[in-house]
């Protein structure tokens, strides 16, 4: 990882993060792309799955983010314009509110999907997959073993 990102406590570790959309943002911006107001389409689609994840304690502030899991739980940051860097925290999820989690590849497409213990399930998508799908697998090992465990370097 490069420079830390902000809004982490001086001893809090990151052990992963992944540039995120909201889910659905993909097929969205594809479906709207030569649609006259696409852009005002997206972001009403951003709305409507924002209510939901504000209702779980996933509070975003824009389409894109960017997702953390820390040695604390996940943490979500909004990004800045230019290059999508973490700029603040939005919202700190802990373990003990995470009930499960479920990464899948749909095309080019990657979803995560977090069931939380309020029986809420809030699901983000990343076109490169790759760091979600670790970001995942560290989660779901997190869970499985226990906060005090390790999780991969």
């Amino acid at each position: 990882m490069t420079a830390r990102p902000p809004g982490l406590d001086p001893e809090e570790q990151l052990l992963a993060r992944a540039a995120v959309s909201f889910r659905g943002a993909a097929a969205t911006s594809v479906k709207t792309t030569f649609a006259l107001g696409s852009a005002r389409k997206r972001l009403d689609s951003y709305y409507d799955w924002r209510m939901l994840a504000d209702g779980a304690g996933f509070s975003t502030t824009g389409p894109e983010m960017v997702l953390g899991l820390t040695d604390r739980g996940l943490v979500v940051w909004n990004t800045s314009f230019w290059f999508g860097a973490p700029r603040s925290i939005t919202a700190r999820i802990p373990f003990s509110q995470i009930h499960d989690a479920a990464a899948a590849r749909h095309g080019i497409v990657t979803g995560l999907a977090l069931a939380f213990t309020s029986g809420a399930i809030v699901e983000v998508e990343a076109i490169r997959g790759r760091k979600l799908r670790h970001l995942a697998s560290d989660l779901r090992r997190r869970l499985t073993d226990g906060p005090g465990d390790s999780v991969r370097p």
